[in-house]
């Protein structure tokens, strides 16, 4: 891309950072019987509806970027260099994570363990985290297809399609679990991921389409019409750029406001600590949020180069440490909760999470830096 989109920078650096907040509530929901603790178990109900938009956002974002046909990807672009970043990814850290986890079980460390790292990465079984790393690779490997099947595809049919994706493994799993339906045909849970993935590009290809107007200079408006009619150019040029604007700032904050309004009924809903339904990132109001959220980050495209320029860099190097953040920081949760017995739950909730949560992402920020110097790891896996 010619100009570099901070916004796709923030969202990384914020959907990693609700990653890290992600995982410090479930490794503690996931080995817990939750039902001996009424209210944090509604504390934590709300916190994930706010936060599980970051995996949909990271996909936004890779179909954002990936998907669009200005950029040329083959197959052997994707395999010799993207591809084999993730492959690495899950070596250099993936085998490690598995021994870990082999001598926390066993408490001893046999060679042979080491063998079976390998055998673990490749079966996914190495540390949860990293099945994203899988699901990546998978869409690498399906980005070049795609690509090309964008390129024919009418507008229509897409719409069509991400429509029947959406309601297929979203819309009727949430019907079937909430209302506990028998013999309901619904789609793989994994398809959502695609819906997701696909619409990062639709989000791109209306930018292109609306950008290439909204982003004329004043000089590029065409007067004659005005001066045919009697009217003052250049008054007419000021009106127009008006106009403009503040159709652009209500599209900008079209998508604030309706998240906004969604998380906070989201947030209503568990108070009473009824409703206590989960899914995955399927959920269809997590769905809808993460879309809100992005067409939110990305109608702010353009608007940092006047009054933000000196944070641009800021954001780029927060963003350039976000995948080794997500890395690493389950070191810190697993060091915490498996070796050490202490959670969240040892303390009172309001302050033990934040605190968990701030210690978890300071330290990973810390060590991510630190990695990030090493040339090997920065060129070729992080």
């Amino acid at each position: 891309m010619k100009e570099r989109a901070v916004f796709l920078d923030k969202l990384r650096v914020a959907a990693t950072c609700a990653v890290v907040l992600l995982h410090t509530v479930t490794g503690v929901m996931d080995h817990t019987d939750m039902e001996a603790y009424p209210l944090e178990k509604t504390v934590f109900l709300v916190l994930l509806d706010l936060i599980c938009w970051c995996v949909p956002v990271f996909l936004l974002i890779s179909g954002y970027l990936f998907l669009n046909p200005d950029r040329k990807i083959t197959m052997g672009k994707m395999l010799g260099r993207y591809c084999r970043r993730i492959a690495l990814a899950l070596l250099v850290f993936g085998v490690p994570y598995a021994c870990l986890e082999q001598i926390a079980t066993e408490r001893c460390f046999r060679w042979r363990m080491i063998g079976n790292s390998f055998l673990m990465v490749v079966r996914g079984e190495s540390w949860s985290h990293l099945w994203y790393l899988y699901l990546i690779l998978f869409l690498y490997l399906l980005t070049p297809g795609l690509k090309k099947l964008l390129e024919v595809l009418p507008r229509p049919i897409l719409y069509i399609l991400l429509t029947a994706l959406f309601i297929g493994s979203s819309v009727l799993p949430y019907l079937v679990k909430l209302l506990d339906l028998k013999a309901v045909w619904v789609l793989p849970d994994w398809v959502i991921y695609l819906f997701y993935y696909i619409s990062g590009f639709l989000f791109w290809d209306g930018f292109r389409s609306t950008g290439s107007q909204e982003g004329k200079s004043v000089e590029e408006i065409p007067v004659a019409c005005d001066q045919f009619k009697g009217i003052k150019p250049e008054n007419s040029i000021q009106e127009k750029t008006e106009t403009n604007k503040k159709g652009r700032k209500r599209k900008a904050w079209s998508g604030g406001y309706l998240a906004a309004a969604l998380a906070f009924a989201m947030v209503c809903s568990r108070l009473s600590g009824s409703y206590t339904l989960q899914m995955a990132y399927n959920y269809p109001f997590t769905a809808v949020l993460s879309l809100l959220l992005f067409q939110w980050g990305s109608s702010m495209h353009g608007k940092d180069s006047s009054k933000h320029r000196k944070m641009e860099n800021f954001w780029k190097q927060a963003a350039l440490l976000s995948f080794t953040v997500y890395l690493v920081h389950p070191v810190f949760l697993n060091t915490a909760y498996k070796f050490f017995h202490v959670t969240p739950l040892s303390f009172p909730i309001g302050i033990s999470l934040p605190v968990f949560f701030g210690i978890v992402l300071l330290l990973s920020v810390v060590v991510a830096w630190v990695l990030y110097r090493i040339p090997f790891l920065r060129k070729y896996v992080l």
